[in-house]
């Protein structure tokens, strides 16, 4: 889609991430300018159900790896088109990036952003191939929401066997200042905390069952969990919270805190090629290759 002619969505909440939107925009059409691209190759029927890959130059050696990655917007608002702006410190390292898109809330509640994703990857395990990546090493992950969305994908083996991918096949998973405890505290009203349940559920009670650190498991994939350093105060506490649930069942897990970053910078940030959590989603997709 043509990064002037997306869907119109209702003003990004809260506001300040109203610049951030722009800003993803502005570094996602300067990246596809570089790349080689694909863009909205359809999962599903709905007009959000749709992907873009970013591919790395053609001369590889072989099948590249892939990081399948989701936008932000608090559930209910985003374009896969801000995801963008991760591409070319990504195929410049051979690594195929593929943003995704999903349908929103209130309109589509969960489960339904997460089966969304799900298919997403689905479709990329079988589909990947013919654009040059490998579909038996995938790493998975997204910013915010979207960090949350694919967690609960990463972390439900069933789930993936259901959407014809091997558990396998996702080598990692890279929650970008996401929401992974989504039972939240003292959810006073008008909090950003009740917005996000009354949007998400149709009942608070699910939001356990939703929680990404209801679902760790030793035999999971790796994690590799990051936040800035001035992030949402319950951002950062979701993933201490996250982190010292891995530890005690025995999940391999990493984590980093970008210093000096806050909830939106971490997303813009990942257009620096010498960015840290870039660096290290490089490594980790490059080891073993």
């Amino acid at each position: 889609m043509s990064f002037d002619r997306l869907r119109p969505q209702t003003p990004v909440f809260p506001q300040q991430a109203e610049q951030y939107a722009l800003d993803a925009l502005r570094l996602s059409e300067a990246a596809a300018a570089r790349c080689r691209t694909v863009f909205d190759l359809a999962y599903g029927k709905h007009p959000d159900q749709g992907l873009d890959l970013y591919l790395p130059a053609g001369d590889a050696s072989g099948p590249a790896p892939v990081l399948v990655f989701a936008h932000g917007g608090g559930w209910s608002h985003g374009y896969k088109e801000w995801m963008g702006l991760m591409a070319p410190p990504l195929v410049a390292a051979g690594i195929v990036l593929v943003s995704v898109g999903h349908r929103l809330a209130p309109e589509h509640k969960y489960p339904l952003p997460m089966e969304d994703c799900l298919a997403a990857l689905g479709w990329v395990h079988r589909h990947i191939s013919a654009h040059g990546g490998d579909p038996s090493r995938i790493a998975v992950g997204g910013h915010s929401s979207g960090g949350h969305l694919y967690a609960m994908v990463a972390l439900q083996p069933k789930r993936l066997r259901g959407a014809g991918v091997p558990p396998a096949a996702i080598v990692a998973c890279a929650p970008l200042s996401a929401r992974l405890d989504m039972d939240f505290e003292g959810r006073a009203p008008g909090s950003v905390e009740a917005r996000h349940h009354s949007i998400l559920f149709h009942d608070p009670g699910e939001a356990r069952a939703a929680s990404p650190i209801s679902h760790v498991a030793a035999d999971a994939p790796p994690f590799f969990l990051a936040w800035g350093s001035h992030d949402i105060d319950g951002v950062t506490r979701s993933n201490e919270r996250m982190r010292d649930a891995m530890t005690a069942c025995g999940m391999v897990h990493e984590v980093m805190v970008l210093e000096g970053a806050d909830h939106f910078d971490t997303a813009l940030r990942a257009a620096d090629a010498g960015n840290p959590w870039v660096q290290r989603i490089i490594a980790i997709l490059e080891a073993g290759r």
